[in-house]
């Protein structure tokens, strides 16, 4: 992301309940922060990064708008077809018909070819009609763009809407993002944190991005519940939730959050928010034994430099180790 925390504060409006205000300052070096640690990724390695603040209300959001920023930005149409051609047989999927918008969901049977064209098999488990169900569809390679297949269950007509209105918003920090990102499978992020907490934080917060409809925090970052396979581009759970998947980065909200790290699939960068209050002998002792291991990375090609400087009273410490 090329965006400063200064350009952020210029683009980024905030409302909370009837008052309007320019974004603050701490708030802006938390999105630039998430950002950051979303886009910086190093093959065989895995970026650490701890943040210390005064009280950490509000801040694992702001980072979280920062992942979903870099990701929008980052991400790369990739070819669904060779993409479902790897999954396993008997994997549930979900499409829609393009013309008709009709949804189903079935399980993959396998992969045809008849006389050169290749054909993706699958039984029909839900389907518009109920004769439908049961049946076993053949839809060839050459018609499978007038689809649109996931893995994850498409979004309902209202989630679908504030989806569409989460895109058209951060459409105006990220260049040219492509539209097929907001529908393509995967979260662009996991975050633990204590969700009723979370969840009562942002309530009645909007945003307002270059003067645009102001759109709700819980909309702006596509939330789901991780154990739940439904779309979303950021997952959330709690401590003892689910905590399992691959994802570019892990926001770990808390003292207690980061108390799971251990669980985390090694190839997700790591974010831990924690306030002063929580930085305690145990949590110094694990950052004191990360910098004891940590990777010289100095010449790395990062995709964007540290700015000159932060709000004031965020402390930070990074840390390259190996996967």
């Amino acid at each position: 992301m090329n965006l400063l925390p200064a350009d952020l504060s210029k683009s980024i409006s905030i409302l909370d309940g009837c008052e309007k205000s320019s974004l603050p300052d701490w708030a802006a070096s938390l999105i630039w922060l998430g950002a950051w640690c979303r886009s910086n990724r190093l093959a065989g390695k895995r970026l650490i990064v701890f943040a210390v603040l005064p009280t950490r209300e509000l801040a694992a959001a702001f980072a979280s708008l920062g992942c979903l920023i870099s990701g929008a930005g980052n991400f790369v149409d990739a070819l669904s077809w060779s993409t479902f051609k790897k999954l396993p047989l008997g994997r549930s999927v979900f499409w829609i018909s393009k013309i008709g918008s009709k949804r189903y969901s079935g399980k993959i049977i396998g992969f045809k070819d008849y006389d050169g064209s290749e054909f993706i098999v699958v039984d029909v488990t839900k389907a518009p009609k109920k004769a439908e169900v049961g049946t076993r569809r053949e839809i060839s390679r050459n018609y499978f763009d007038d689809y649109l297949f996931t893995e994850e269950k498409p979004a309902t007509a209202p989630r679908s809407a504030s989806f569409d209105a989460a895109a058209q918003s951060l459409s105006y920090l990220v260049e040219n993002l492509n539209p097929k990102w907001i529908w393509a499978d995967g979260a662009e992020g996991l975050l633990v944190t204590n969700v009723a907490t979370f969840e009562s934080a942002i309530a009645g917060l909007s945003l307002s991005i270059e003067g645009q409809n102001p759109i709700a925090m819980s909309d702006l970052l596509c939330l789901e519940r991780n154990k739940i396979q439904s779309h979303a581009k950021l997952r959330i759970d709690h401590p003892k939730g689910v905590i399992s998947g691959n994802f570019p980065i892990v926001i770990l909200d808390g003292a207690k959050a980061f108390m799971v790290h251990e669980h985390l699939t090694a190839g997700s960068n790591m974010l831990v928010i924690l306030d002063r209050s929580e930085y305690q002998e145990g949590i110094h002792d694990e950052v004191m034994q990360l910098k004891s291991i940590s990777s010289d990375c100095q010449n790395a090609d990062l995709k964007s430099a540290m700015p000159g400087t932060l709000t004031p009273g965020v402390e930070l410490a990074a840390y390259w180790v190996d996967e």
